[in-house]
């Protein structure tokens, strides 16, 4: 029940993802998968996760036939975590259905969003692509509540990397609050109002980060494509645990 400095990542479209977390310092899925085993989460020393797994005879035949010639270890625990993981993804919501030729999938409201975020709100200068990530590192201005986190400058000291962290995916992004690395916006509202701010944090701040002129419509109809990027729910059935 420890509370932690970052908020948690979604996992949604994290197949997509060049480099992992906020700060990108897990290279795949793989090594992100056994992140959460450490202290400050799950306090599961690696040694007894493999004890445990490979004491749980149903495993045995299961990551056999998955990974032949390879024992029960972390490594073929972390495939499987992330082999998982890469089944988590968001790619038919009501923008997508509207991009291949569906013109009523969109509501008038999203569709004008989808115009100023291409357009006169800038947010595509980072949130690019299928899935609305550049993949890069940006310091948006956020205000950190206590000691100051120094993002990806911890791994790469750039001064342009100071409080910098990745770009988030858009996909989802409505069932995926709280918002920012620190979790300090509850409501995809507060985070556009961020933007129309420029940021509170001026210290080095990205270049694409500056106030916006955005009417109390605009912000509304931002929001509206936001929301359109949801896709239908995915049902995940909990199996069988083997024995």
């Amino acid at each position: 029940m420890k509370v932690l400095a970052r908020s948690t990542p979604t996992i949604v479209n994290a197949a997509f993802n060049q480099l992992q977390m906020w700060d990108g310092r897990k290279s795949s899925l793989e090594e992100q998968a056994l992140g959460p085993f450490g202290a400050d989460e799950q306090n599961l020393p690696l040694e007894e996760l493999e004890r445990r797994v490979q004491s749980i005879p149903g495993y045995g035949p299961m990551f056999a036939e998955a990974y032949p010639g390879e024992a029960i270890t972390r490594t073929t625990i972390a495939k499987a975590i992330a082999s998982f993981e890469r089944t988590v993804l968001s790619d038919d919501s009501p923008f997508d259905a509207w991009v291949a030729g569906d013109q009523d999938a969109l509501s008038p409201a999203a569709r004008r969003g989808f115009d100023l975020f291409v357009g006169k709100a800038n947010c595509s200068a980072c949130h690019q692509g299928f899935n609305f990530s550049d993949n890069g590192f940006h310091n948006i201005g956020v205000r950190d509540h206590g000691t100051p986190d120094p993002g990806r400058f911890a791994l790469k000291k750039l001064p342009s990397l100071q409080g910098a962290f990745k770009t988030p995916t858009l996909r989802d992004i409505a069932l995926t609050a709280p918002y920012m690395h620190n979790g300090c916006y509850d409501t995809l509202e507060e985070v556009v109002a961020h933007y129309v701010r420029g940021g509170d944090v001026k210290d080095h701040l990205s270049p694409n980060v500056r106030p916006l002129q955005l009417s109390a419509q605009e912000q509304s109809d931002l929001v509206a494509f936001m929301r359109s990027l949801t896709s239908a729910p995915r049902v995940v059935s909990v199996p069988a645990l083997p024995r």
